[in-house]
């Protein structure tokens, strides 16, 4: 899987299903959040666009959402894939 794929498939895919949930549940701050980063991240081939999505998904604890306990996992899911692909991409810069 190349890294476009593993972007797609780990973090844009959920962050857009994110984002129709959170619309369809009338929550627009925090769609308008996500769906910002979901933008950022555009087709996932910009790894400094992946990289500053990841570190701009981690504000979203600091900005008082409240979550059902359903979106909760998705958000938790989606965080724990960025700090992931976050290591993964800050450990071939090293390289």
């Amino acid at each position: 899987m190349d890294f476009h794929q593993l972007v797609t498939t780990q973090i844009k895919t959920p962050l857009d299903l994110l984002c129709a949930n959170l619309m369809e549940a009338g929550e627009l701050d925090q769609y308008l959040f996500f769906n910002g980063i979901s933008e950022m991240i555009g087709d996932g081939g910009d790894e400094g666009a992946v990289m500053m999505a990841c570190i701009e998904l981690g504000r979203c604890a600091f900005l008082g959402f409240r979550f059902t306990p359903e979106t909760q996992e998705q958000v938790t899911q989606i965080l724990d894939q960025a700090i992931d692909l976050s290591s993964l991409m800050s450990a071939d810069s090293m390289q």
